[in-house]
């Protein structure tokens, strides 16, 4: 990420006029730092939605950024903390620039940001594969270079029961509808990304020339697009039959979010055992499974906290906090020495659902 007008507007916006928010946290926030702290306080500061949003986004270069925003007052330290509040100036620096600007309301980059982004991989590659196929044109540079997804294309039309022609022009009707129910220049963006038989596709830079704002404004106009093209695709899966099989492809594994150990811990856990079990089956810390249960309560709005609290100490825990929402740790610990910090953080989760 470059340090553009649109990035530095978008980071300006996460910050917030009733809760102070450390510059520090929010980088590994939007970098990513895949940690059970980090995690809560994205879900703390309701951001867990921008979460790995920009993953090669360098230190020094954010640093400056922030500098920047407290000298122009933008930003206004919490008292002599490290944390920092939009100030009055700053909300009108964003309400202004954003009344001209696209902003990116409908992500969800920890929960389905990595398969909304193999689900466009996908259809884009199809369109240019079944394109040329409709053709019958077998000369062609294929979008993918990955022997994988490769693979994955030609196991794709082996598997669907048409012959080749009548689903290339199946699969080109579903586009037809789902551009017409998008806006016009959702639509013409969305197009001009595709690639097939004599026609490529432009890159989100030639996009951003284009229609002249900024790559990164087009890349989240697009990722929007595809937020959209998908819900479209679930909501009316009997008109898009074959979108609807690469969607489930995609989205089908409730898990797919997850580290491939986190995913371990959830499969454990589904099949009833035990944090410490866990541990024990997979030679790990306790902390660690801990770590990915807390992860779990974050990610998944339904899951059911008291399955791994002991049922005596779940109702206890309720109690204390219903008596004081606002209880440290250090505090609890006074009243319940035993309890680990891992059941204090996942009942601050829980109880913070109800805010949402």
């Amino acid at each position: 990420m470059d340090q553009s007008l649109y990035s530095q507007f978008f980071c300006l916006s996460l910050y917030s006029k009733d809760y102070p928010i450390k510059p520090s946290t929010l980088y590994h926030i939007l970098t990513g730092k895949r940690t059970a702290s980090i995690l809560f306080k994205a879900h703390t500061y309701q951001l867990t939605k921008f979460f790995s949003i920009f993953p090669n986004l360098k230190r020094e270069q954010y640093n400056q950024m922030i500098q920047k925003f407290i000298a122009r007052g933008w930003i206004k330290a919490n008292g002599v903390s490290e944390e920092f509040y939009l100030s009055e100036q700053g909300k009108a620096e964003v309400e202004v620039y954003f009344s001209e600007h696209f902003y990116p309301q409908r992500l969800n980059q920890l929960l389905n940001g990595k398969a909304t982004k193999e689900f466009w991989k996908k259809i884009v590659f199809l369109t240019q594969v079944l394109s040329e196929l409709r053709y019958q044109n077998k000369r062609y540079l294929p979008l993918d270079k990955e022997w994988k997804n490769q693979l994955w294309v030609k196991n794709w039309l082996k598997n669907r029961p048409l012959d080749k022609q009548e689903l290339a022009l199946s699969f080109g009707k579903e586009w037809i509808q789902v551009l017409a129910n998008l806006d016009s220049f959702s639509a013409e963006i969305v197009v001009s990304q595709l690639t097939g038989h004599e026609k490529f596709g432009k890159t989100i830079t030639q996009l951003a020339s284009m229609y002249k704002i900024e790559a990164l404004e087009i890349a989240f106009l697009l990722q929007n697009v595809t937020i959209q093209l998908m819900d479209q695709i679930v909501r009316k899966k009997e008109i898009y039959p074959l979108f609807y099989l690469i969607y489930q492809e995609c989205i089908g594994d409730p898990y797919s979010s997850l580290s491939q150990s986190t995913k371990l811990t959830a499969y454990y856990l589904d099949k009833g055992l035990s944090i410490e079990n866990i541990a024990l089956k997979r030679n790990l810390k306790a902390n660690t499974i801990s770590e990915h249960v807390i992860e779990l309560a974050i990610i998944f709005s339904d899951f059911d906290v008291s399955n791994v609290i002991p049922d005596t100490d779940y109702q206890r825990l309720i109690t204390v906090f219903q008596s004081n929402e606002k209880i440290t740790y250090e505090e609890l610990e006074k009243e319940m020495p035993h309890v680990p910090f891992s059941w204090y953080r996942l009942i601050q989760v829980e109880r913070s659902r109800a805010d949402e």
